[in-house]
């Protein structure tokens, strides 16, 4: 069919943290030559005009399109307040994704004041192992820092999530991290950690298969006590099931047969996907030409990413694609992804 339901955009690819499995905000060894090095994202970053060009076709493509805002740390942009502004006033729905350190305080406190409302903010809140941990790494500034900052956002933003990674390490604290901020008020977007395939995965620089969540039954019991004690978890009850299914890392996205799922790179070229950024796709799209003016997309973005998926992809475990294959399967699935119930423009959640 074809249809997007969620866009992921790398607004940036500076960042105020250096967190070791991350490949986003620093050039690795083995990066493949026809990609860009950081520097080269700094001077080509995207700018304010072209994403809310990119927006508003999305928003004639599918205007229940779901987007999230990623980085880096997209709270280093100085034109975020434009962004969210605009989104606000053409009801386009979103979350943004920040690791809410101490540093980025005051880029949010300016959002805030500089726009009426905040739909949905996502911060990462991971169930670390804090024991024999150095407690002063970015991990812990965007884990357990985070957590503590929850109690400050939740009256003022109307869909507060925590982004939760689970190793194989810290799995068996998953249940109870997410029943705590259930009983928080805060949902939550559980994924598992993954690893870089290849060096065309560029997103993680996790080469490790011993970290992955393994399929095994205790895994298996701690998705099904969350789904069936109805924890605040995005589509929780469809949701786990399928991720359990492609665990530890097996997931095919199916991207080249429909169309459902796309990112947008910080130079504003797009990408295969969130996990890859390919070489044929970016070198003939960007957020300008992947769309038509009716809303249609480009007839040659889906032979180019099933051409990149082809050469550079080995499967992952990525939350986000297994979301949108699944409103694409069902719509009705869009709702649930969304919080509808919490997304009242113009309302806070604290009203």
């Amino acid at each position: 069919m074809d249809k997007v339901h969620i866009v992921s955009w790398l607004l940036t690819r500076r960042c105020n943290l250096h967190c070791s499995y991350c490949r986003i905000s620093r050039d690795y060894k083995k990066r493949p030559l026809s990609y860009p090095s950081l520097k080269d994202y700094e001077r080509r970053e995207i700018s304010t005009s072209s994403i809310i060009e990119a927006l508003r076709r999305f928003k004639i493509h599918n205007p229940d399109c779901f987007h999230i805002f990623y980085g880096g740390e997209p709270f280093l942009r100085a034109d975020l307040p434009d962004i969210i502004n605009y989104c606000n006033k053409e009801k386009i729905q979103y979350t943004i994704i920040t690791n809410n350190s101490d540093e980025v305080q005051p880029a949010i406190d300016k959002l805030l004041l500089k726009t009426d409302y905040v739909v949905g903010l996502t911060s990462s809140v991971d169930p670390i192992v804090v024991a024999g941990q150095n407690v002063s790494t970015d991990q812990y500034k965007k884990s357990i820092k985070g957590l503590e900052k929850f109690a400050k956002l939740r009256d003022v933003i109307q869909d507060l999530v925590a982004e939760i990674t689970a190793t194989k390490e810290s799995i068996s604290s998953l249940y109870d991290l997410v029943k705590m901020l259930t009983d928080m008020g805060v949902n939550s977007d559980i994924t598992v950690v993954d690893i870089a395939k290849s060096d065309f995965y560029d997103f993680s620089n996790v080469t490790d298969k011993t970290v992955l969540v393994p399929k095994v039954p205790e895994v298996y019991e701690i998705f099904h006590r969350i789904a069936e004690d109805q924890l605040n978890v995005h589509m929780a009850g469809v949701l786990l099931d399928r991720m359990y299914s492609i665990l530890p890392s097996d997931l095919d996205c199916k991207i080249e047969d429909d169309v459902h799922n796309l990112t947008i790179d910080a130079d504003g070229t797009i990408r295969l996907c969130l996990r890859i950024r390919g070489v044929f796709t970016p070198a003939n799209f960007n957020v300008i030409n992947f769309m038509l003016d009716d809303g249609h997309l480009h007839p040659g973005l889906k032979s180019s990413l099933a051409r990149d998926k082809s050469f550079t992809c080995r499967n992952c475990n990525w939350t986000c694609m297994i979301m949108s294959k699944i409103i694409s399967e069902n719509e009705k699935y869009n709702e649930k992804l969304l919080h509808l119930e919490k997304r009242q423009y113009g309302i806070s959640s604290s009203s």
